[in-house]
């Protein structure tokens, strides 16, 4: 069994808290974005978060200091709904 603390649970969880959390008839109706770009659902936690890094680690990154910002050590998960197919007609 998948456990939280190990990031093996992929972003499909996610996607559940938010439908129940919602209140929405279908994960299908939840778009999760980070960086700007789409997460895949079956993308497990860990990995995302791998990409993340790698991502951050080209960006110029200066110490940490106690009491400054930590924004740029948090990844930050966007969420919205997703536009039905049909909206298009």
């Amino acid at each position: 069994m998948a456990s939280a603390f190990d990031g093996s649970i992929p972003v499909s969880f996610i996607h559940k808290y938010l439908k129940r959390k919602l209140d929405l008839h279908s994960e299908e109706e939840i778009e999760i974005k980070c960086m700007g770009q789409p997460v895949l659902p079956t993308l497990q936690l860990r990995n995302l978060v791998e990409q993340w890094i790698q991502k951050e680690s080209t960006s110029e990154r200066g110490e940490a200091r106690v009491g400054s910002s930590a924004k740029e050590f948090v990844m930050v998960l966007a969420y919205a709904r997703r536009e039905s197919k049909s909206s298009s007609n």
